[in-house]
């Protein structure tokens, strides 16, 4: 009994345990379900939604199915129909505004037509009662407005008639006081105004006498500060005896004092001898443009003239033509007066006013020098053999012109050394055929030269393709002159030729420059102001400038890298230059 007893009791445990595992079991089935349909159902949501979003996507791409010109015109009838509703609007607040206005006016209207009726009515409210006169005990005699105040008054106490006078005192003292303020705030005006036309009438006229003063001034009073030699006393010279027409003079004899110069000469020629350097000459004529230096006849700025016995010389000869002389001018202004200072140039200018050592001064002298005549050299004796130059072009005909028979006819040169002096003219200028459209006038130089570069020409532009390569500038005459100082300008000589590309800054690293620096010399050109050579040419590095010295030359240069100058020296041809120097 006790052991089926047992037996039913674990089998009633086994059977709760197999029953908890199945519900156990359905449980989680259940829940594994659940889980499964909630995921489908936000897959399904989210797939919706993308649904929802593409669909409004693609209604915002479909088009509407009207065309451009419908959207257009509907667009057009949209702006007018806001523009007419605005309009409306617009039109609605004006007359409202109008209407507003219209009645506001008509109030007033009302209110000024009632206000007497109400003014009368309120008056007659306040009409006093009939009073008693106190002396005669009986109302006053028609009860007259005045004598009731008159009786107010004589009944009103002493202290509130004087308070009341006080009032009326303090408001008289008031009103006299703005009187016065007013009065006297128009007077400080009135006097203000007076003093400012009086200030503008008194500059007036001092402007108007500055004015006439200095134009007086111009003609004959005004001065110059005029100084002659460093240590020397400071003048005042009359101002038209130094300066006349734009032109700036010095008085002759005191150059002469200063320099220590001869004086001979007639009367109307005077002529100058320097103390240095060779006994320089220069002859001054009176009343002259001309002078002559050292046998060369120049042209002054202005004519000389002369004052009280003494000749005056424009001092651009001296500063042009001279050296060891110092002129400064100064132009007046409103503080100062003009002034010109005249002295010699000190070479050890340092030391001597620093450490005080005696001055030791530049020797005046003159730079154009009289030509020497010298016997005519053998010009082949400095010619060597140069090697031969291949050419791509055929040119038998221009041979003639690349290797001129005198080797030595076209080293003429101009630069401090040798300065013009005057136009020098020739009978064989050729138009170059290679100008510059945008130069108006002809482009000229001496004939050989421009065969010469004719010939390079053909090769450079031809057979190289350098097809903008042009001619700008040729030769000048002396009052033409492009250069500040026409004594410097070699184009004078007719030889010379620039052919820069615009701008000349650039020019310098083009192609076209370096096949001129490494060919030009095969026909008889050179670049007349090579870079590094300044000290020799005295001018900086133009690499447009060409010019034509013949290819023996050219080549003498170009094979040993000197300039003119410097082949000039190595080789002795200041004989070459004196000779030449005739032809200037």
């Amino acid at each position: 009994m006790m052991k089926n007893k047992v037996e039913n009791e674990m089998f009633d445990e086994f059977d709760f345990m197999y029953h908890h595992k199945e519900l156990v079991k359905k449980r989680e089935e259940e829940r594994i379900k659940a889980e499964e349909e909630k995921k489908a159902a936000e897959e399904a949501a989210k797939a919706a939604e993308k649904a929802a979003l593409l669909n409004e996507e693609e209604k915002k791409k479909k088009p509407d199915g009207k065309s451009k010109e419908e959207k257009k015109k509907a667009e057009l009838n949209r702006k007018k129909e806001e523009q007419r509703r605005k309009k409306q609007k617009e039109e609605q607040l004006r007359k409202r505004e109008e209407r507003i206005k219209k009645e506001k006016k008509e109030e007033e209207k009302r209110k000024k037509a009632a206000r007497p009726a109400k003014e009368k009515e309120e008056n007659a409210q306040k009409e006093p009662e009939k009073k008693i006169h106190p002396k005669y005990g009986k109302p006053y005699k028609n009860d007259r407005n005045a004598d009731r105040k008159r009786s107010e008054i004589k009944e009103k106490p002493k202290k509130e008639r004087k308070a009341k006078d006080e009032v009326k005192e303090r408001r008289f003292s008031a009103e006299t006081s703005a009187a016065v303020k007013a009065v006297f705030t128009r007077v400080m005006i009135y006097a203000l105004i007076s003093a400012g036309v009086a200030a503008l009438l008194v500059g007036a006229g001092i402007a108007g006498a500055h004015l006439i003063l200095g134009f007086h001034r111009n003609v004959s009073h005004k001065s110059v500060s005029y100084q002659v030699g460093l240590v020397s006393d400071t003048v005042r010279v009359p101002y038209d005896t130094v300066v006349r027409d734009g032109a700036v003079y010095v008085c002759g004899n005191d150059i002469v004092n200063l320099c220590g110069f001869t004086v001979t000469g007639t009367e109307d020629e005077i002529k100058y001898v320097s103390p240095d350097d060779g006994n320089d000459t220069v002859v001054f004529g009176k009343n002259s443009n001309r002078a002559t230096v050292n046998k060369n006849e120049i042209r002054l700025e202005a004519p000389t003239f002369t004052s009280d016995g003494k000749l005056y010389i424009p001092v651009s000869f001296f500063t042009s033509y001279a050296t060891g002389m110092v002129f400064e001018f100064t132009e007046e202004t409103e503080d100062k007066r003009a002034s010109l200072v005249v002295y010699k140039k000190i070479l050890n200018e340092y030391d001597h006013k620093i450490t005080g050592a005696a001055p030791v001064y530049e020797p005046v002298t003159f730079r154009v020098k009289e030509a020497v005549l010298l016997e005519k050299i053998d010009e082949n004796a400095l010619a060597d053999e140069i090697e031969d130059a291949t050419y791509p072009v055929d040119i038998s005909a221009y041979y003639d012109a690349i290797n001129p028979e005198n080797l030595y006819a076209y080293i003429s040169v101009i630069n401090q050394t040798h300065r013009a002096v005057r136009t020098l003219e020739y009978d064989d200028l050729t138009k170059t055929v290679i100008q510059a459209e945008s130069v108006e006038e002809p482009v000229v130089i001496r004939r050989i030269a421009a065969r010469a570069l004719e010939a390079m020409f053909s090769d450079v532009r031809g057979v190289v393709g350098y097809q903008r390569f042009n001619v700008y500038s040729g030769y000048h005459t002396y009052e033409n002159s492009e250069e500040s100082d026409p004594a410097l300008d070699e184009s004078l000589l007719g030889l010379s030729v620039e052919v820069y590309l615009s701008p000349k800054s650039d020019y310098g690293d083009t192609r076209t420059f370096k096949w001129f620096e490494e060919n030009a010399y095969k026909y008889g050109f050179i670049i007349r102001y090579p870079k590094g050579k300044k000290d020799y040419t005295g001018v900086g590095f133009r690499p447009w400038v060409l010019r034509y010295v013949g290819r023996y030359a050219a080549t003498k240069m170009f094979n040993e890298g000197l300039c003119l100058e410097e082949f000039i020296e190595k080789y002795n041809l200041e004989r070459v230059l004196e000779i030449k120097r005739t032809d200037i």
